[in-house]
Parts: structure tokens; sequence; C-alpha cells
């Protein structure tokens, strides 16, 4: 499905994500995405009240998927029925879809070349949705959250945010990555300073949530990111 993008903000930031895409594919950061998966499981198993997630029937949404690495370190862990990729470029959502396919060739796949605030697809879709850095170019965040909510299923869960894996993960790769520069992290972090954020304080997202009624946690630790993770309350049960 294909739609015309609207935002100005979006396609200004075009250069940004593709910055994030090279970067995306070297080894480590491949290591990297399958730390941040194993975190994401975990996280939205708890918080689900399960052992574990069964995604073997789930219908997943990866917003900003660039070459897809979350979608990629996703497949490799755990069987997925479809996922539907997002994505401002047409060139990612190929990359994505081929990596995909070459992996995981029984998974659907759905491409939608569109913007997070209007997403192309009906309410209570995905069971869940899940992004990875790029939360903080969505020009209006409130807007963003309603879209993501308004596309999962009651009771689905969404996994957001930006970091480079767990505490673990970085000290493995300071002391195994001959590349890797202690002071890299920091570096990066004021390189992101002079890209544009329209990312909100905890408070306005806490808001957000309590607002909803939704079941969430909020974490954010130096070296293990920001991340924000929900659950769509089911109103059935207020009938």
């Amino acid at each position: 499905m294909q739609m015309t993008l609207c935002s100005v903000h979006a396609n200004r930031h075009v250069d940004a994500y593709s910055a994030f895409d090279r970067m995306s594919e070297s080894i480590w950061n491949k290591r990297m995405y399958d730390d941040i998966v194993q975190t994401l499981l975990e996280r939205c198993a708890s918080l689900a009240g399960r052992d574990s997630l069964d995604l073997s029937k789930a219908r997943v949404l990866d917003v900003g998927c660039g070459p897809g690495g979350m979608s990629v370190a996703l497949l490799k862990r755990t069987s997925v029925f479809e996922i539907a990729l997002l994505d401002l470029r047409d060139n990612a959502l190929q990359k994505a879809s081929q990596r995909i396919k070459a992996i995981a060739p029984e998974t659907n796949i759905a491409l939608y070349n569109a913007d997070v605030h209007a997403i192309p697809t009906d309410d209570n879709t995905f069971d869940l949705v899940i992004s990875r850095g790029s939360q903080r170019f969505w020009h209006d965040q409130r807007r963003a959250y309603e879209e993501l909510r308004r596309v999962l299923k009651p009771n689905g869960i969404a996994y957001i945010g930006g970091g480079r894996g767990s505490q673990a993960f970085q000290k493995q790769r300071a002391e195994g990555d001959d590349a890797w520069d202690p002071d890299h992290y920091g570096c990066d972090r004021r390189g992101q300073h002079r890209l544009p954020s329209f990312s909100l304080p905890d408070s306005a997202y806490r808001e957000l949530f309590e607002t909803w009624g939704d079941r969430f946690e909020i974490y954010a630790q130096e070296g293990d990111g920001r991340w924000f993770c929900w659950q769509k309350r089911d109103n059935k049960g207020d009938d």
C-alpha cells in the first residue's frame, strides 16, 4: 500500500534516517539488535503477565523499519505470521523485505510507504508494534502515539524507543570489538543532539498512558536507552 507523504518534517530528515540505516548493518549492530529484541520479548511478556510471547499467529508492525534490523532480529528468535514494515523510503522497505524473505520466507510481509502520523491501515490491526530509533523524528508525538494505539488490537503491546542494547551487551562490545572507541557512545550522543528531536519528557507519555487506562512501563537507563512498553486496554470488560 502506498500513500503520498504530506509531512514536511518527515521529508526534511530522510537523509538522517539513511545514515542510521548504513550503521545498522554492521556485524556488531546486528548483534545489538539481537540483544534489544531479547529484552523486548522479555519485557513485553512480563507486561502481559506471560512467560513468553507467542507471535506465530501475530501481526507485527515495525515503524521506521529502515533496512529491517529489528524485524530480522525478531524473526531469528521466533516465528511471526505477518510483519508490516513502515518507512518513509521505498528503498528501505525493499531492503528490509528482502532481508526478511531470506531468513523467513514463510512470513507474510506488508509494506507501508507512509508516515507514522497517518498509518494507512484499519483500527485494531496489530498484536505488536515495535520501533527503534525513529521516535525522535516524530514531529507530533501525541498524534503518533495515538495512531500507534489506534492500530493496536485490544491487549496488543507496543515497544517504542531507542538504545544500543543492554548494559551487559555494551560491556561485551567494548571488550570484543577492536574498532570500538570507549568514547563512541558519548560522541554519538553529541552528534545526535545536532539532529532534530521532538521527544517529550517521560511525564508526558505517562500522562497519555494513564489517560488511556493502559498498563505500561517506562525504561530509561544510561547504556540501555529509553523505551516505552505499553499494552492497549481491552474495554470489553467495561460494558
